[in-house]
C-alpha cells in the first residue's frame, strides 16, 4: 500500500506535459530577449472540469440549517477553492433538477436552489445540463432548471427551452483572453423520462443532429472543440465498446477532447488513437471523471478526479495545443459527527491532514480510494 501512495503522489505532481518552455536568466541574451518576446505571444486559458454533482435526500437533510430556512452546501466544495481559483472556465455537470419543493433524491432527483448556488460561489462557471437525470421531473422540471441556472447567470448547455434558445445557445461558445471554445453537450439517455415540446434535450444517440451541431461549432471558427458526453455503464472502470465508437466519431468530426461522466467511477485518462487506419491519430479523452459529490459510498463511487488542462494558442500562428493535463484525485467524506456533512477533500492536500479526525474505516476508504484512483489513471499506460 505505501509503495503505491508514494507512485500515486509522484504521478499527482508530474501527470501532464508542456509544450512551450522559458527559463529566467539574471543576464539577458539575444537568445533569452528571443524566448521572453515568443513567452509573450502565447495565450493560456486554464479549464477544469468536474464530474457528477449529485445530491441525494441525506445530502439536504444534513444542509438543511439548524436555525431558520433555508440549505447551505458552501461547506461541501470549501476545499475545492485554491483547485478552481486558478480556472479561467470551471464546469461541473449539475445531475439534478431544480423544481422546486418537495426535494427528492434518487431515482428522481430534485435539489434545493442552493445547491446550484454553493456550486457558483465554489467557483463553477459553466453547468453541463444533459444528463439522465434532467428529465426526473418531467418538462416542467427541465424548465425550471434551465431559467434558474440562467437566473444566476452562468451559461449551460445540454437543455432548451424551446428550439430558438437552441440556436441562440448551443453550441456554447466561450470567448476567453481572446481564445474561442466550443462546448458541447449530450446524455446517452434520461431513464426513459421524456420532455414535451418545445423543451429539448441533447442525446448521443442523435448523430445526424450532432453532425449538424458540431458543423455550426466549426463555422464559428472556434480554437477548440470540446464535446462533454454522459455515457458508459455504471460502476465499470474500462470503457465500453460503445463509449469508444462513440468518441471515434466525435473526434472523426472534428472535437478536440472529450471529458465523460456518468459511470460514477473513475474511468481512464488517455490520448486515444481513434483511427485504427492510422493510429498516430490520438485525441486527449478523460472517459469518466466519477462522481464529484454524492451519497454513493460503495468502493470506487465515493470520489473521483477534476480534469485540469490548459490550451495555448500562438498569437502568430494561432496554433493551439494542449499545454498540460492532470487528474486531480478527490475523496468525498460523509462526517456524521461534528461538524456534521460531506466535504470533498482534495487526496494531495488531505491524504496527511488532520482537519477531521478520520475513524479507522473512513481512513481505509481514503487510502482504498487513492489506490485504486493510481491503478486507473495509470492504466495501460494512459499517458502517452
Amino acid at each position: 500500500m505505501k509503495k503505491n501512495l508514494f507512485l500515486f503522489m509522484g504521478i499527482f505532481f508530474m501527470f501532464g506535459f508542456g509544450f512551450f518552455s522559458s527559463e529566467n536568466q539574471i543576464i539577458a541574451s539575444d537568445e533569452t530577449m528571443k524566448e521572453t518576446v515568443e513567452e509573450d505571444s502565447i495565450i493560456r486559458v486554464n479549464i477544469i472540469v468536474a464530474g457528477d454533482a449529485m445530491c441525494h435526500s441525506p445530502q439536504f437533510t444534513h444542509a438543511k440549517k439548524t436555525k431558520g430556512e433555508g440549505y447551505d452546501f458552501s461547506d461541501c466544495f470549501q476545499y475545492l477553492t485554491d483547485i478552481l481559483e486558478k480556472g479561467d472556465l470551471n464546469i461541473v455537470n449539475l445531475e439534478t433538477t431544480l423544481a422546486g419543493a418537495p426535494y427528492s433524491g434518487y431515482p428522481q432527483f430534485c435539489a434545493p436552489d442552493e445547491f446550484a448556488v454553493a456550486l457558483k460561489e465554489a467557483g463553477f462557471n459553466f453547468f453541463l445540463l444533459a444528463n439522465n437525470h434532467c428529465a426526473d421531473k418531467e418538462t416542467k422540471g427541465t424548465v425550471t432548471t434551465i431559467e434558474k441556472v440562467q437566473n444566476l447567470q452562468i451559461p449551460s448547455a445540454g437543455t432548451y427551452l424551446n428550439e430558438q434558445d437552441r440556436q441562440d445557445r448551443y453550441p456554447a461558445i466561450m470567448e476567453i483572453k481572446g481564445m474561442k471554445i466550443a462546448l458541447l453537450n449530450y446524455t446517452y439517455g434520461t431513464n426513459g423520462l421524456t420532455v414535451k415540446k418545445p423543451v429539448s434535450i441533447n442525446y448521443l444517440n442523435d448523430t445526424l443532429q450532432i453532425s449538424k451541431d458540431l458543423e455550426t461549432a466549426k463555422n464559428q471558427n472556434p480554437d477548440m472543440i470540446i464535446a462533454f458526453l454522459h455515457w458508459g455503464n455504471e460502476y465499470e472502470q474500462t470503457p465500453s465498446d460503445k463509449q469508444k465508437e462513440q468518441a471515434r466519431f466525435f473526434f472523426k468530426n472534428g472535437t478536440d477532447i472529450i471529458v465523460g461522466s456518468h459511470p460514477h467511477v473513475i474511468q481512464p485518462v488517455e490520448y486515444f488513437a481513434y483511427d485504427q487506419t492510422d493510429t498516430t491519430k490520438k485525441k486527449l479523452i478523460y472517459w469518466s471523471l466519477g462522481n464529484l459529490i454524492s451519497n454513493q459510498r460503495n468502493p470506487n463511487t465515493d470520489g473521483g478526479i477534476i480534469a485540469d488542462f490548459t490550451l495555448a494558442k500562438n498569437k502568430n500562428t494561432n496554433l493551439v495545443q494542449i499545454e498540460n493535463h492532470s487528474a486531480i484525485p478527490y475523496w468525498v467524506y460523509k462526517n456524521t459527527s461534528l461538524p456534521p456533512g460531506y466535504f470533498i477533500l482534495p487526496a494531495e492536500r488531505f491524504l496527511n491532514d488532520t482537519t477531521f479526525s478520520l475513524s479507522n474505516e473512513n481512513r481505509a476508504a481514503f487510502l482504498r480510494f487513492v489506490e485504486n484512483t493510481n491503478k486507473i489513471i495509470t492504466k495501460n499506460d494512459t499517458i502517452k
